[in-house]
């Protein structure tokens, strides 16, 4: 951790490397798990069941910026942070078809993050932009992109996936006014462009939302 001043500027770098390992790593994976009774599955044996994913390392870097300065005379504050993680089956075998990576990552992570927030304060007046960032989740369980299975389990699942290769984007907006000391209104708005985005597989994001707020504070 650093600490910086660039004229009217301060704050500090904060930079983290990370590596951890794992034996006989539990994860959730997705198939047919019926009882050996079972001629015929059906539907209501499809689901997530725990099993050992063998010997795993996930490591990387995380980066982190925080700082205060101005910008023709109005207060600013930066919070900005990446993180790359590296998340890899030590044990992998290329044979598994169960994934749709052909390597050895781990499934349901995002490889890239970044997020960042910017607010400007002006007398009574503080208004601020942020964004969070997440590449493309590289590697989830196969069924959900089979073009038979896929489509009656998550129908549409992959198209998106198909169309988003490069991850996704989402910003944030606030905009607030003191009134009077112990009161405050603010106009926020979450996910400003109305992207549509998906985390791990049936987890879609809240589309643009407005809220109207109005403190008090004792």
């Amino acid at each position: 951790k650093q600490g910086l001043k660039l004229s009217q500027w301060k704050g500090f770098i904060d930079f983290t490397v990370f590596w951890t390992e794992y034996s006989d790593m539990i994860e959730y994976v997705f198939d047919v798990y019926a009882p050996d009774s079972v001629e015929y599955p059906t539907f209501d044996h499809f689901g997530f069941k725990s099993l050992n994913v063998d010997n795993t390392r996930i490591n990387g870097i995380d980066i982190t910026l925080s700082g205060t300065g101005k910008i023709f005379g109005i207060p600013l504050k930066l919070l900005a942070g990446y993180t790359y993680t590296n998340p890899v089956n030590l044990d992998y075998d290329a044979s598994d078809t169960m994934n749709t990576s052909e390597d050895r990552i781990l499934k349901y992570r995002f490889l890239h993050s970044a997020k960042a927030d910017l607010e400007f304060n002006f007398k009574k007046l503080s208004t601020g932009i942020s964004f969070v960032y997440h590449s493309h989740m590289k590697n989830v369980d196969n069924v959900f992109v089979d073009p038979i299975i896929g489509n009656i389990i998550l129908p549409g699942y992959a198209g998106y996936r198909e169309e988003h290769q490069h991850g996704y984007i989402v910003f944030n907006h606030r905009i607030s006014y003191q009134l009077t000391r112990h009161a405050k209104i603010a106009l926020i708005t979450k996910n400003l462009f109305n992207n549509e985005y998906i985390g791990r597989p049936g987890d879609i994001g809240p589309p643009l939302n407005i809220t109207l707020q109005f403190t008090i504070g004792f």
